[in-house]
């Protein structure tokens, strides 16, 4: 999801760029799992050919789990797989939330997973079950009908109980943070203002779904570009924002005006441009280059420039605007690009529907099945100033670079400021819980 930069290559490249344009994934290492994806190349001759590459890069000794961050890599040490844990009496059934959302939410995972109820390839193991979409359809329907029924001020306890299976997943600790859509002037040309790209998926990246070759790389896929007989990684943002790997191509889909937005639209995976005539456009997530996600927030710590405390999307635009010299260098850290689509409505999330403000959960899903319908709860926010407990029902109805494993998750606020104030100001460890119809 990142990207950013001078836009067009001008201006001085520092040191540091320079060591991170030069960096490749050529080491053996695997790629990060994406979302579902389609074969695109040049023939079918050369895609069997980059995949019978991928496929042995990736049986040379590599694990996925590597290249998860390290509280990730410790929740799967301890937790091999999904592992069902019952809720407990404790639970304090709530919904801090307007029902008309809940609702719409609801009604979108339904109408996704009417599509796929026959796929038995989708199953969760889940408490030594196992759910398939069809499961899935089922609890909705349940929700649904149930939710339609009930009165105003109803015990949300006895309803769920009454109803539901409730299973924790996992007991791994879960950070809650926020994501949102952003709102951005923009231009369908390029002008003096308007100087900094949003790209089309390019024409030249190839998907291949490891899976189809290696049984243990299911769920992975290789992204690249052809060169000769093989496939190498596709390029980075650096290479593409700063040394205009794309340009003459005709690739642009709009351009803005501030690329530390720019950055942070590929952060956020979508976005609503409004236009100088008037007119506007949702974008959404089309693809990726395939390349490792980097936190600038986490190397910010790291590097001891900000605490863990002062980080949030709103001290991180301020840090980057604030230091113009460390700009470029801090977004080459990050090489994974985001190429988006435009959409009648938006945002789009990966199961394919609309995301509902203040519903809509990003999860890691193979872990999480998208689809499902949960109970969040986050007690409260671990950082300064007034915390803000959230209580409510959510669907799992995307995912994102940065939301592996059991122990993470991202809740969508909706477009535009006072969504980006709430995702921004987002950041908690809380509890999830999993509704299954009895």
């Amino acid at each position: 999801r990142p990207s950013g930069g001078r836009g067009r290559g001008r201006g001085r490249r520092s040191p540091n760029l320079r060591a991170a344009v030069s960096g490749r994934l050529g080491d053996g290492r695997c790629p990060r799992a994406r979302r579902p994806v389609r074969l695109r190349g040049r023939s079918c001759r050369i895609a069997q050919v980059t995949a019978a590459v991928v496929w042995l890069a990736c049986t040379s000794g590599c694990g996925f789990r590597e290249h998860l961050p390290r509280w990730a890599r410790a929740g799967m040490e301890r937790f091999p797989g999904p592992v069902g844990v019952p809720s407990g009496p404790e639970v304090a059934f709530t919904d801090d939330g307007d029902r008309a959302s809940l609702l719409a939410a609801v009604r979108r995972s339904l109408d996704a997973l009417r599509e796929r109820a026959a796929d038995e390839g989708s199953a969760h193991d889940v408490r030594g079950r196992r759910l398939t979409a069809a499961d899935l359809l089922r609890s909705l329907e349940v929700f649904e009908k149930a939710l339609v029924a009930a009165p105003e001020g109803v015990d949300w306890g006895e309803w769920v109980r009454s109803r539901f299976e409730v299973v924790r997943v996992s007991d791994a600790p879960l950070v809650v943070t926020g994501y949102y859509e952003p709102e951005l002037p923009a231009s369908r040309e390029r002008t003096e203002r308007f100087r900094y790209p949003i790209y089309r998926l390019p024409d030249d990246l190839v998907d291949i779904d490891l899976g189809a070759f290696c049984p243990a790389c299911a769920g992975k896929v290789a992204a690249g570009r052809v060169q000769g007989r093989g496939l190498v990684p596709y390029y980075s943002r650096a290479e593409i924002d700063m040394l205009g790997a794309l340009q003459g191509r005709d690739a642009e889909l709009a351009w803005l005006d501030d690329p530390v937005e720019v950055f942070f639209l590929h952060v956020q995976g979508s976005g609503f441009l409004r236009f100088e005539d008037g007119s506007a456009m949702h974008v959404s997530y089309a693809g990726s280059n395939g390349r490792p996600y980097r936190s600038t927030g986490k190397h910010l710590v790291e590097t001891g420039k900000m605490s863990l405390d002062e980080v949030s999307l709103p001290a991180l635009k301020a840090y980057v605007r604030a230091h113009p010299e460390e700009r470029d260098a801090l977004f080459a850290l990050n090489e994974r690009y985001i190429f988006f689509r435009p959409v009648p409505v938006g945002p789009i999330g990966s199961l394919g529907v609309p995301l509902t403000p203040g519903r809509s959960l990003a999860v890691d899903p193979s872990v999480y099945p998208l689809g499902s319908i949960a109970f969040l709860r986050v007690p409260g926010q671990q950082r300064p100033g007034p915390s803000a407990p959230i209580a409510r029902f959510v669907c799992a109805q995307d995912t994102g670079a940065a939301i592996t494993g059991p122990g993470r998750v991202d809740l969508f606020w909706g477009t535009g400021e006072s969504a980006a104030q709430r995702a921004g100001e987002l950041r908690g460890t809380g509890e999830l819980y999993f509704l299954v119809a009895r």
